[in-house]
């Protein structure tokens, strides 16, 4: 049976309270600390706790005026348990205050995909897409969410992309289930 995917900021405090707890003290984790590969910082494994103090409100609703569109409910129910998250998967989820558009973020990387004639249809999703997640100083994996993709419960569809593999942007049902499947594997 499959775990149902966290939408309430309650769900999402019990998700990520029982992710924490098999994670931060990991086998994995601790021989990613061992070969100098510091996974999650040394102040959070101190506070023993991979995600950062909730955003507030008002950080949330200022980065959808930033950015002008009002963000999926699992997603601003997960800030406000935890603004942004160290080491899910194999990426670090951004603080609110750090998400925007991957066009302008990660513009570079659009424009070298732009010269591959079988990518043109992504590079019309990657434009509309917010950049939440990635994976930094590893191989390379962004997480983004769709704002040209919403769904009646005004969940958006949800994208894993490793532009160093050659393969084309994996496409999840929305946020929340990217993050339970990158938490169980």
């Amino acid at each position: 049976m499959t775990t149902p995917s966290p939408v309430t900021v309650a769900e999402w405090r019990a998700f990520l309270s029982g992710y924490n707890a098999r994670h931060i003290n990991s086998d994995k984790v601790r021989k990613a600390i061992e070969d100098h590969r510091q996974v999650i910082s040394e102040e959070r494994l101190e506070a023993g706790w991979a995600g950062a103090e909730p955003a507030g409100e008002e950080p949330i609703v200022a980065a959808e005026e930033r950015i002008g569109v009002r963000l999926p409910p699992s997603y601003r129910n997960f800030l406000r348990v935890s603004d942004g998250w160290e080491n899910i998967g194999f990426v670090d989820l951004l603080q609110v205050g750090d998400i925007g558009w991957f066009a302008d973020l990660c513009a570079d990387l659009i424009e070298a995909w732009s010269d591959l004639d079988h990518f043109v249809d992504h590079l019309a999703i990657l434009k509309r897409c917010l950049l939440i997640g990635e994976d930094n100083g590893g191989s390379g994996c962004y997480w983004l969410l769709h704002a040209d993709s919403v769904g009646e419960n005004g969940e958006w569809t949800a994208y894993e992309w490793w532009p160093g593999s050659g393969e084309d942007p994996e496409p999840c049902h929305d946020f929340a289930a990217m993050v339970r499947e990158a938490a169980h594997p």
